[in-house]
This record gives structure tokens, C-alpha cells and sequence, in this order.
């Protein structure tokens, strides 16, 4: 199978392969062990037999660390039973021998077909993630599919200590076609994709500090920013939250009425829109004024 060299066409495989030291990574519970969803056959719904998550323990630059690659194109890299468990116990794993955790999301949330099971699986990791911060031990969510991370995956990619994203990458809780169903075509227009990607696209992720990097569709990029975070953490206390939270509430205030996002790249220090939005992610980063 070949590999493309952009990061957001590549299988959650491939990134994986592409990213860490070669012949480093070990996959824990393969497609040889079986391990499937018990309800999708249930509803004649072909399984997958990695249940659509890719874990495993691997070297980047000689630093060992958790992986989580997640399978978009497997109903949609959304989250079961067993998705869920993969994901919460290699979190846990990186919990107890305090080694960083790196999860690549390519989902929409939870997989409907299983219901409350997906919900309970997100707050597991959820948990997981907490566990981690508690200890100090890096964790990082890398968003660099069309997919996005959206639903429960969103939340949990904001859980963790830091985000990475490409401008492939998509963040937030409601899908856009979520968003235009209970906000009406002519407020949200989801197959406009230029309104989708600056909406909810890792550029403007970035500006508004839910991103921490912003990567080019590489590999080597991602790579290289994924290096920069591994020694790092951000303490959760109520102090850092209490922050977050008044800076949510101003963000609110300045573009809770905004329906137009080149006018949020505007106020955040973007005077060339047309321009930025075809900047590399370095050319970006340097337009960015951010605080």
C-alpha cells in the first residue's frame, strides 16, 4: 500500500509509521487478536477487527510514549465498547509507568449503534486523561483529518494537556451538520466547506487558543511539534480553570453575535484573511498575534 506523504490522507497506520523511530512501534491487541465490536453484527454492520482504534507503545526521537491512532475510515472513527476500552487503557498504561500519551483523533463522537456504552466509554478515558495530568504525564491530542474530533472526541481532545492541529484538522462539539440542522441551512451552511474549516478548522483554532501548534500536513511537521510538548505538562487547578473559563466568557462577549469568521481573523490580528488562508502553518504562526 502506498503512503502519501500528506498527513491527513494517510491511515491511522501509516501516521503512525510515518511519525515514530522506525521499527519502534509495537501494536497491543492487533487484528490477528480479534477484539470486535459484540453489538455492530448484532445489526448486520460490518466490524472491524481493530474495532477502528490503532494502540501500541513506540520511541519519537528515542523518548518512549503511548499511542492512539484512531480510524476514520471505519464508521467514521466513532467511539463503542471496545474503541473506548483500547483507548482508555493505553491512557491508563501511560498513567502508571508515567510515559507521555499521544492520540491522533479522526472521529465524530460516539457510535450511535452502541449508545450509552460510547458515552461511558468517552468518560473512561476522560478519566484516564485526568489521571495523567494528576501525575504530570504529558498528554497530547493530534487533530490533522477532515473528520476532525468532534462529540465526545472533541471534549476529550480538549481534556488533554495540549492540542496539536494541521489546517486539515477540525475541533468542536457539534458537527456542521449538527450545527445546521437545529440552526437552519441559512445560519450554518455544512457543505460549505470554506465556512466549515474557518469555522472550525485548525487555523482558526490556533488564533483562538484551543489549538497550542499549528503543524503543516506532514509528518516531519507534526512530528517536530509533538517533540516540543513531549517534557512539557499544563497543570489542571482550579486557578488554571477558573482562567479558562473567564477567557471563554470573553471570547463570548466579543463574538457570540460574530456569524462571520474572517471577521474573528480579523480582531485576532489577521489583516490579509485571503492571504493567511493560504499561509503555510509556519507563515501562519507568524501572523498570529496571540496572547
Amino acid at each position: 500500500m502506498s503512503c502519501s506523504n500528506l498527513f491527513h490522507e494517510q491511515t491511522a497506520r501509516q501516521r503512525i509509521a510515518s511519525l515514530v523511530d522506525p521499527g519502534s512501534f509495537t501494536e497491543f491487541l492487533p487484528p490477528p487478536a480479534r477484539v470486535m465490536s459484540p453489538y455492530l453484527p448484532q445489526l448486520d454492520i460490518p466490524v472491524s477487527f481493530d474495532d477502528g482504534i490503532v494502540i501500541g507503545r513506540a520511541k519519537l526521537g528515542g523518548t518512549p510514549l503511548y499511542l492512539a491512532a484512531q480510524v476514520g475510515q471505519f464508521v467514521g472513527g466513532a467511539v463503542g465498547e471496545v474503541h473506548g476500552a483500547k483507548l482508555t487503557g493505553i491512557i491508563k498504561a501511560s498513567a502508571r509507568d508515567s510515559i507521555p500519551c499521544v492520540f491522533i483523533a479522526e472521529s465524530g463522537g460516539v457510535r450511535l449503534h452502541e449508545g450509552s456504552s460510547g458515552e461511558i466509554a468517552i468518560s473512561e478515558a476522560m478519566r484516564a486523561v485526568f489521571e495523567c495530568r494528576a501525575k504530570r504525564v504529558p498528554t497530547i491530542a493530534v487533530i490533522g483529518a477532515d473528520i476532525g474530533a468532534y462529540g465526545g472526541m472533541g471534549i476529550l481532545s480538549t481534556c488533554c494537556d495540549f492540542r496539536i492541529m494541521t489546517e486539515h484538522g477540525r475541533l468542536g462539539i457539534s458537527g456542521p451538520i449538527v450545527i445546521e440542522k437545529w440552526m437552519g441551512k441559512q445560519a450554518y451552511d455544512s457543505s460549505n466547506r470554506a465556512l466549515v474549516w474557518k469555522t472550525s478548522g485548525g487555523k482558526t483554532k490556533f488564533l483562538l487558543g484551543d489549538a497550542d501548534l499549528l503543524a503543516d500536513d506532514d509528518a516531519a511537521s507534526v512530528g517536530a511539534a509533538i517533540k516540543k510538548l513531549l517534557s512539557k505538562s499544563a497543570p489542571l487547578t482550579i486557578k488554571s480553570v477558573k482562567a479558562r473559563q473567564q477567557e471563554l466568557e470573553k471570547r463570548l462577549k466579543t463574538f457570540g453575535k460574530t456569524t462571520d469568521p474572517d471577521a474573528i481573523w480579523k480582531v485576532l490580528g489577521i489583516k490579509n484573511v485571503a492571504e493567511a488562508s493560504l499561509a503555510t502553518a509556519t507563515e501562519f504562526t507568524a501572523l498570529a498575534k496571540r496572547k
